[in-house]
């Protein structure tokens, strides 16, 4: 940077406002040279041409000054001054004006001590209005004297001086408080003066700027520039401009610069005066704000989503993914079109009141609807709609995405549930009937229903013969038979007997045999599908279809599936006809032994009773173990006929009274101590309900000895519950064997056997009941000193029934 050296170019700065004083001043620099001539006393002087500025203030003084001044005493005055002689002169004096008339003036003149003007010498002629009528000239805006005491009056002149002192200090205050760099420039590039806020933009003093070239604050590059400027000054012209300058320490700056040529009375520019703004906040600002705009602007362009702008209805910007969308291939095949031109007509009133609410800020929801193409057809979008500015305007931008194949999936994921639950539904219905024309009517119902077909048909095949049976149909010609036999070959039966499906379709051909049927029948494709039992065809699934010429991979995958269950479900009906059938047989097998063995057990029972009567000593026992296993054999027998009632029992459960069945029971075992304690009640059960009682105090008989004693009670659990117990005095049941004993006959050691059978069908038959049974020490913590166990049964209430 260049090194600043003070200059007196401040007069320069203030040579607007000297110019606009009414009193003549001059300037002398201390180089004895001429600073300064204000225009006031130019005109005085008449003065015409160029300020003298820069001319030997003696030489200046003698040929236009001294000459002017009238009288000897005030020639001398002005002379001792300009020449040194004394530092300080006021004296009145008279000169004659260019028009020839004469002015009473009073000469000041000083010698500058401070500031930055310092050894100047200033010399002011103020009009003179001590004397009576002065009369000031208008025209030359000085005073002209007509004769003797004519001027402007003292007091007069102190007040227009006071305004002046005042306009000068608010003039000084103003420039130095402006939030605007102020500087002044000669001709030749040097600062004569700036302002503190010039100071504060460069990072420099005031002193440091003063008397520097405009170069030491610029870079070499905008040098060029800046002589240009200069040189160009002669025009006179007021310019604007953005100039980067350099700070103290290398940093830059962005300024606007705004300059004004400083023109003196002859029309010559003396310099200019720049005004400068910081405007690097807002470059910066600029800078970020283009960076965010080709952000998003990049962003829209490389967007995959479509982006469209509309305002009063039309479209006035949109990007590439647009344009794609809209099946356009430039802009202006679309800017300008109407912004419900693009949707279909049953949406239009619904886009027009989102638009008001978008411009008006309130935010809409994601919409879904079709747009439509410029060639006409249409896709599906989502999108939504929000207030935007564009080119400085409020305008509405959409942004919206195709969602054709989401669609796509969505419609083959609803077919794929349609398809699963037809499915489902034909496994179901096959398995929860077993008549067949049932399970083909139902499956043919469900496919055409949940699928949308249009018409269908199932034949049943008869082996033997050679033909088909028509089952069931829906929608189907009467003489459909008759026209697919004609079609599928020598006989209808024969074509499907091949196990493979075959389909008929518009699209193969309209001459063929199957147009022909396809027209017949009204349809535009037919499906036949085999129904295949066990690696045998015994019928076939003829399905029609309107909507449309052939049906797809994913439709012929279902269709055969379809017929597979429907085969499935047939073969399903056949082995559980075959299982009845067995399952009779069975019982019919079942009911001859056991009447038989019954029958045989009665006759060897009263033999072995004539045995015993008849014989003595180890004959006698040997009768008596006889009769024994006789014994054995009938509770067998008695509990196998049981439990084949339990299996086979399909009537349900009715009122029972259960005092009388107890009693009927105890009845049974004359020889036994029983005792019963309960209140009269009624249960739901059915007619096996004594077998319960049977098996539990034949157990006690049985395990308990000649001396053991049976209780029987029957409690209320709850309200709508019994709890009936049958206890006795015998060896108990151990703890680890409380549950296990009512499953010893299912599985005894590993291995199945007759063991336990009475404790089994009681579990059954309380469970049938709707209850459960359960065992317990008949003394709590005493397993040896009997047994309690335990059942429940609901209460049978008024007016009440029950089912099994």
């Amino acid at each position: 940077m260049h090194d600043c050296t003070p200059a007196h170019g401040d007069i320069l700065e203030l040579s607007g406002i000297l110019d606009a004083f009414d009193e003549g001043l001059l300037i002398v620099g201390p180089d004895n040279r001429v600073a300064c001539i204000n225009k006031h006393l130019r005109h005085l002087l008449g003065i015409t041409r160029d300020a003298p500025a820069g001319t030997d203030a003696d030489r200046f003084a003698h040929q236009a000054l001294i000459p002017r001044i009238c009288g000897k005493s005030g020639r001398s005055e002005i002379t001792a001054f300009l020449s040194g002689r004394t530092p300080v002169a006021d004296f009145p004096c008279v000169m004659r004006l260019p028009d020839g008339g004469e002015g009473r003036f009073r000469c000041s003149c000083r010698a500058v001590h401070d500031g930055r003007l310092r050894g100047s010498r200033l010399v002011r002629f103020s009009p003179d209005t001590s004397g009576p009528g002065a009369v000031p000239v208008s025209e030359t805006r000085a005073f002209r004297v007509d004769g003797p005491g004519r001027g402007m009056d003292t007091a007069k002149r102190r007040r227009i001086e006071a305004i002046l002192r005042e306009s000068e200090d608010r003039y000084r205050f103003l420039v130095e408080n402006l939030n605007e760099g102020i500087a002044l420039i000669d001709r030749e590039g040097i600062v004569v003066f700036a302002n503190r806020k010039m100071a504060d933009i460069i990072g420099y003093s005031i002193a440091g700027i003063i008397g520097a070239p405009v170069y030491a604050f610029i870079d070499e590059g905008s040098a060029g520039d800046v002589k240009e400027h200069l040189q160009n000054l002669g025009r006179n012209m007021r310019e604007v401009f953005e100039f980067e300058l350099v700070r103290k320490g290398g940093g830059r700056i962005h300024t606007l610069i705004a300059t004004t040529p400083i023109i003196d009375t002859g029309g010559t520019c003396r310099g200019f005066l720049a005004g400068v703004q910081d405007i690097t906040p807002l470059k910066q600002m600029e800078a970020k704000l283009r960076e965010s705009e080709e952000k998003y602007r990049s962003l829209v362009e490389l967007s995959a989503e479509a982006t469209l702008i509309h305002r009063d209805g039309r479209i006035i910007f949109i990007n590439p993914a647009g344009l794609k969308l809209l099946g356009a291939s430039r802009p202006e095949e679309v800017i300008g079109t109407a912004i419900l031109d693009i949707v279909r007509p049953d949406t239009r009133d619904l886009i027009e009141a989102f638009a008001v609410r978008d411009l008006q800020g309130v935010e809409t929801p994601l919409a879904e609807l079709l747009v439509v193409r410029l060639d006409g057809t249409t896709v599906p979008i989502e999108g939504r709609g929000a207030r935007t500015i564009f080119e400085g305007r409020p305008a509405v931008q959409v942004v919206m995405r195709d969602i054709s194949h989401r669609k796509q999936a969505e419609e083959q994921l609803q077919a794929r549930n349609r398809h699963l639950l037809l499915l489902n539904r034909i496994i179901g219905t096959s398995a929860s009937t077993h008549l067949p024309g049932e399970l083909l009517e139902t499956a043919l119902s469900q496919t055409l229903d949940l699928l949308g077909y249009d018409g269908g048909a199932i034949y049943r095949l008869d082996s033997g013969r050679g033909e088909a049976a028509l089952q069931c149909r829906r929608n189907m010609p009467d003489a459909c038979l008759e026209l697919t036999e004609t079609v599928f070959g020598r006989s209808f039966a024969d074509s499907i007997a091949t196990g493979l499906p075959c389909y008929l379709e518009q699209n193969r051909g309209p001459n063929t045999p199957g147009s022909r049927l396809l027209r017949e029948f009204g349809f535009a494709a037919l499906a036949c599908i085999p129904l295949v039992v066990e690696s045998d065809v015994v019928g076939a699934l003829l399905i029609g279809t309107r909507g449309h010429g052939f049906f797809s991979r994913d439709e012929r995958a279902l269709l055969e599936a379809v017929g597979r269950e429907i085969g499935a479900g047939i073969v399903r009906g056949m082995l559980y006809r075959r299982l009845e059938v067995a399952n009779r047989e069975a019982n019919l097998y079942l009911d001859i032994l056991t009447h038989d063995i019954r029958n045989a057990d009665n006759v060897a029972n009263i033999y072995a009773d004539l045995l015993i009567d008849e014989l003595e000593g180890e004959p006698a026992r040997h009768a008596r173990k006889l009769k024994d296993g006789i014994r054995k054999s009938i509770e067998i027998t008695a509990n196998v006929a049981t439990l084949r009632k339990i299996q086979e029992g399909r009537d349900g459960l009715a009122r029972q009274n259960l005092y009388d069945v107890i009693r009927g029971e105890i009845a049974h075992f004359p020889d036994l101590c029983i005792r019963y304690s309960g209140l009269p009640v009624e249960v739901f059960a059915d007619d096996l309900l004594p077998e319960i009682f049977t098996n539990l105090i034949g157990n006690a008989a049985k395990h308990g000895g000649s001396g053991v004693e049976v209780t029987v009670g029957v409690d209320d659990l709850d309200e709508e519950t019994v709890v009936v117990t049958v206890a006795d005095t015998g060896p108990g049941v151990p703890d680890d064997l409380k549950e296990a004993i009512f499953f010893r006959f299912e599985r005894e050691g590993g291995r199945r056997g007759s063991q336990g059978l009475g404790l089994s069908i009681c579990r059954m038959l309380a469970a049938r009941y709707g209850g459960r049974i359960w065992v317990e020490d008949r003394v709590p913590g005493r397993p040896g000193e009997g047994a309690a166990f335990r059942f429940t049964l609901r209460k049978a209430g008024r007016g009440e029934g029950a089912s099994a």
